[in-house]
């Protein structure tokens, strides 16, 4: 056990490094994207079967085919929401600004949208009964989205400060694909519990669970 993820909680590496914890992240960053891959798959179905559109797979197995941070974030986690992203806030700031602040624009931007949503779906409205039997809901953290999120961004200027050696380029392309991938979600998974505690907190998993058919023994 290790307090990486206490709602007092200080940063020590050696408890953001245990297994354990880096265990827990990789599975709920795993199961994030098992479920919104569902939720994608099921409405891009949906609208094919009754409009005839084919909706783009939002969800490309970032966390086990990313071949870079920017691939990670850029073409595989969430499309959907990054093609939003792109034209709403990065283009706007671009055209106006480098495409470093314009990317930290981004980056900020997601941060409060995940906010947003972690207080209207899982803190606004509800009851003083849902609060006192789940004790976890006090412990949700407003701010934590946005600092994993501005954590990426300094993720993304070391790849860019990266890409230009030559050493690194070599590097990455004498190493295993899968070894590559690791390596790129381990600059953020040992604090992906500032993204992923809040839902899990918040019970959004059990609400999710409600929605999908389950086998279970009577």
């Amino acid at each position: 056990k290790t307090v990486a993820g206490e709602y007092y909680e200080y940063i020590i590496i050696s408890e953001y490094l245990h297994p354990g914890h880096l265990g827990n992240c990789f599975l709920i960053a795993l199961l994030f994207q098992q479920a919104l891959g569902l939720g994608d798959a099921i409405f891009g179905n949906i609208v094919q079967i009754l409009f005839g559109y084919k909706v783009v797979q939002g969800m490309r197995n970032p966390m086990l085919e990313a071949t870079s941070p920017s691939d990670f974030w850029g073409r595989r986690w969430n499309v959907l929401v990054h093609s939003v992203m792109k034209r709403g806030v990065y283009k706007p700031i671009r055209k106006y600004s480098s495409s470093l602040l314009a990317s930290l624009g981004v980056f900020v931007a997601s941060g409060l949208f995940h906010e947003w949503l972690v207080y209207t779906v899982l803190l606004y409205n509800r009851t003083t009964i849902e609060t006192a039997t789940n004790k976890k809901m006090n412990d949700i953290l407003l701010g934590s989205n946005t600092a994993f999120f501005l954590w990426n961004f300094v993720v993304i200027v070391g790849e860019r400060i990266l890409a230009g050696s030559k050493f690194f380029r070599n590097l990455g392309s004498l190493m295993p694909r899968g070894l590559v991938t690791f390596m790129i979600i381990m600059t953020s998974l040992p604090c992906a519990h500032w993204f992923g505690n809040p839902y899990v907190k918040g019970n959004f998993f059990e609400d999710y669970e409600r929605c999908v058919p389950v086998v279970a023994k009577i």
